[in-house]
């Protein structure tokens, strides 16, 4: 093969290689303007497949939308541009420097345009996984703040809990599927509450769930918004892991007794009572903080799941 040949072959190849590199960046590129456009000239109320909520690029359309107008023309400019040249349309010198400028030109705007839209991206996304991963600013894992958000949960404490409150795997009747509120601390010096609230006309009522726990100091609490009812507390029994008063009391044969290999899994129905004399918001749940309680907390976890409240009569 002749030296000019191979100088051929080589031009050849390297023009397939820098062609592929430029579809495999300006194809999204283009998709991301046809975005944009689309999102501009669509009905507000219909819903685009990829639109830029879901990319994470929202923000950028309705803080700086010059951003994405700038993006857009410049992208046009060289997509025509280089279009232009490889068609060879420019027989005149005059022709291919106007077309070379206008490229060079239009390549100084969409790359720092663009370099723009993926730091505002970055920072978006960051966020929104940020989000995801919390809860009332509270980080957690996502079982913890699917759980917690959806059954209404506010976490009051929450120190030295790591990042899951809620988890499953040990729930009474064997499902492995049913999560309940949790936490677990190898030193047992974290401080975890968990409350709802309700609003009640006068009565007395019951707070009633299931719970377990590794050793003592562990609350089911009913109190009022106002205070006028004073602090309920009982005690979560603290069987451990296995057995517990639901195990114990549970019909052989049934689930509740035939789960962890028969051995149960260490729960207990609790039942806290609080009568209220006008009307008031019943504020109930879980807690281990001792200052609440008045009592020491040496447990290294404790569950809780299940919450009702049964109103027993009028006062």
């Amino acid at each position: 093969m002749e030296k000019k040949e191979t100088i051929d072959v080589c031009k050849k190849v390297l023009i397939v290689i820098l062609s592929t590199v430029a579809i495999f960046w300006a194809v999204p590129m283009i998709l991301l303007a046809m975005e944009v456009i689309a999102h501009r000239m669509m009905p507000s109320n219909v819903d685009l497949p990829f639109s830029l909520e879901r990319l994470g690029l929202h923000n950028i359309e309705n803080n700086t939308p010059g951003l994405f107008t700038t993006y857009i023309i410049s992208l046009h400019l060289v997509v025509a541009s280089v279009l232009y040249l490889l068609a060879r349309k420019c027989k005149g010198k005059i022709e291919r420097i106007a077309s070379w400028a206008v490229f060079a030109v239009a390549i100084c705007v969409l790359v720092p345009s663009s370099i723009r839209i993926l730091k505002e991206t970055k920072t978006a996304l960051i966020a929104e996984q940020e989000d995801r991963n919390s809860y009332m600013g509270i980080k957690m894992d996502e079982l913890s703040r699917s759980y917690i958000s959806k059954n209404g949960w506010k976490l009051t404490k929450h120190e030295e809990c790591g990042d899951y409150y809620a988890r499953s795997g040990e729930y009474y009747n064997g499902d492995s599927d049913v999560a309940y509120l949790d936490t677990w601390n190898p030193n047992s010096n974290q401080v975890y509450q968990a409350e709802k609230q309700q609003p009640v006309e006068p009565g007395t009522y019951r707070v009633i769930c299931a719970a377990r726990a590794e050793g003592p100091g562990v609350y089911i609490f009913a109190t009022t918004k106002s205070g006028k009812g004073g602090v309920k507390l009982v005690e979560v029994p603290h069987y451990g892991n296995t057995e517990g008063e639901i195990w114990e009391n549970a019909p052989e044969g049934s689930a509740e007794k035939e789960c962890n290999n028969g051995s149960g899994f260490g729960w207990s129905k609790v039942v806290v009572t609080i009568e209220i004399k006008e009307q008031d918001t019943l504020v109930y749940g879980v807690t281990s903080d001792s200052k609440f309680t008045g009592k020491p907390y040496k447990s290294q976890w404790f569950s809780a799941a299940d919450f009702e409240v049964e109103r027993l009569g009028i006062n």
